[in-house]
């Protein structure tokens, strides 16, 4: 992963460099048209030109040709095509190659420093307020202890500690938001940790108040806990269970219960029925599908309703 990592950053880094780099390498655009100087210049000779065609064709007298051509060149003067004491042409060319070659090597040293400075610039900045020490680490060998693996797991006081305090936020959220179904159903599993049957109860009858009668998961666990405060499943457990396989036919813990509410109700047929059911939904290979096997095949061999205490009716 290390490495990985550090491929991606020298792309990244590199990809940021092209875009910096290529319009500093690019050669700059020659003019593709006269400066305005040779433009205006041009033009005066296109007039005055047009002048002479015109003089020759007797369209303009002497006189009127060289005020034309005055004019014209006062104009050329005002546009400032020309000085009045401008030299030849070829004079600055000199110089003005030097001034586009000193252009030209410009870019390319901003080019080369950008390339030579710029990973070491984003390198310094990752190793200064990045995570460095996580990306530059020796992978841990297989089965090493490292600190977090070497800590001994919270104790039941600590843990206790903080799901009492876990209650008391949801309490509270719960005192903003009462119709917060999942807030409902989250304090009455932590007071069944805590082991606060009443209370969870009255979390799990809240949440069925506020639109939960159709979740048949928060059935199963209202049945589940009603069930063990009263210490049977006949009755309002029994009517909980049923609603919720109607919603889900193939819920796991549903189908437990109902199974075994049947076998204690001496009703062979249904628990084989529930059984069966269960156990084309539980993994092949799970510890639950071996119990639920091996309660198959006890109710199979035994024809005495009485032999109850043979079967396995732990919850998976």
């Amino acid at each position: 992963m290390n490495g990985l990592f550090l491929l991606l950053a020298m792309g990244l880094c590199v990809l940021a460099l092209g875009f910096v780099v290529t319009p500093l390498l690019r050669a700059p655009r020659r003019d593709e048209g006269q400066s305005q100087q040779a433009i205006n210049l041009a033009v005066h000779r296109d007039r005055a030109r047009e002048l002479e065609h015109d003089l020759a064709a007797g369209t303009l007298t002497r006189a009127q040709h060289d005020s034309a051509l005055a004019d014209l060149e006062r104009e050329l003067l005002d546009s400032g095509a020309i000085g009045h004491d401008e030299g030849p042409a070829h004079q600055d060319q000199a110089p003005r190659r030097r001034e586009q070659q000193s252009g030209r090597r410009m870019p390319l040293v901003a080019a080369g420093i950008s390339v030579a400075v710029l990973p070491f610039m984003a390198t310094g900045l990752y190793l200064t307020v990045g995570h460095a020490e996580e990306v530059f680490a020796l992978a841990t060998p297989a089965g090493a202890m490292t600190p977090a693996t070497q800590a001994s797991p919270p104790s039941e006081a600590t843990l206790e500690r903080e799901f009492q305090h876990l209650v008391q936020q949801l309490q509270g959220r719960l005192a903003q938001a009462p119709d917060d179904i999942a807030s409902w159903i989250l304090l009455g599993r932590t007071l069944v940790f805590l082991d606060d049957l009443e209370a969870a109860e009255r979390a799990f009858r809240e949440a069925m108040a506020h639109g939960g009668e159709r979740d048949p998961d928060l059935l199963i666990r209202y049945a589940d806990v009603m069930a063990e405060r009263q210490g049977t499943l006949v009755g309002e457990p029994q009517r909980l269970i049923e609603r919720a396989l109607a919603i889900d036919s193939r819920h796991i813990q549903g189908l437990w219960l109902a199974g075994s509410l049947a076998f204690q109700q001496q009703e062979m047929v249904a628990a084989r029925a529930y059984w069966e059911r269960l156990l084309a939904v539980l993994p092949e290979a799970s510890p639950e599908a071996e119990v639920i096997r091996g309660n198959l095949n006890r109710l199979a061999q035994t024809a005495q309703p009485n032999d109850a205490r043979k079967f396995e009716e732990v919850s998976p």
